[in-house]
């Protein structure tokens, strides 16, 4: 069995593949323990969820927190169970690019990387991977992603509340997805120039500040290069988890 030191010293798409696999471990202990108890409620005709527009992006917003911390908690368990102090996945303490540090020993970065929660009933708005491609680190920079739904908790044959499930979970070089986005940008006649985004407009032509297309998830890979035999196998995972995404949703933003 190939241990994660040899793994480190392998290719991104090799750790991007077991981190996933270590961190789809991590979700299946959140759905089983700290989400039904700690971020269950009441069902909706009791307990509704925000309507409002701003309400409904500011509680996924603190749900994916919450769901960041508690995978990345899990996840860190896993890694003392099979390396003792070995690593350690660390948080950013500032709001700023990656969410997250893994880390050896000595506290050295080894890896960075950013955490995207989706929940399958948002909308195209909802989620998006705008970080400049220039500050992105190809060797080490990946994208943790995960999809989620309420599921209702049940005793006794009764509906007695509901809580946020992960149902879908992958890791991404972060590279790999700045690429394929830069893709985008430029088959639809964009541009980047000093670390801005421009596009042409649809009235005049002429180039404008992107208004906030760039980077969202759905819009990542262009329509016309979803074909697998295009597409690297990191970019098939991606769109992949979009599917998985989709399939749960009324939406069907592919």
């Amino acid at each position: 069995m190939v241990t994660l030191p040899e793994i480190l010293a392998s290719e991104i798409d090799e750790i991007a593949e077991y981190l996933t696999n270590l961190f789809r471990q991590a979700a299946n202990r959140v759905n089983t323990r700290f989400s039904p108890e700690r971020l269950v409620k009441q069902p909706r005709d009791i307990e509704p969820l925000p309507e409002d527009r701003r309400q409904l992006s500011s509680y996924r917003t603190r749900i994916g927190t919450m769901l960041e911390y508690a995978l990345s908690t899990e996840a860190v368990h896993l890694l003392k169970e099979r390396y003792g102090d070995q690593y350690f996945l660390t948080f950013s303490v500032a709001h700023e690019y990656p969410d997250f540090y893994f880390r050896d020993q000595a506290l050295s970065i080894l890896l960075r990387i950013e955490m995207k929660a989706v929940d399958a009933d948002s909308d195209e708005q909802a989620a998006r991977f705008s970080t400049p491609t220039v500050q992105i680190n190809s060797e080490e920079d990946l994208l943790l992603l995960i999809g989620w739904e309420w599921r209702n908790l049940i005793q006794r044959q009764k509906i007695i509340g509901e809580y946020p499930h992960i149902f879908a979970c992958c890791i991404i070089p972060a590279g790999e997805i700045a690429k394929e986005r830069d893709i985008r940008l430029e088959i639809t006649g964009g541009k980047v120039e000093d670390g801005h985004v421009y596009v042409p407009s649809s009235r005049t032509g002429n180039y404008v500040p992107d208004p906030g297309n760039y980077g969202k998830l759905w819009r990542i890979i262009h329509p016309s290069r979803r074909n697998p035999d295009i597409l690297s196998k990191s970019m098939k995972d991606f769109l992949q988890f979009l599917k998985e995404i989709d399939d749960r949703s009324n939406r069907n933003r592919l």
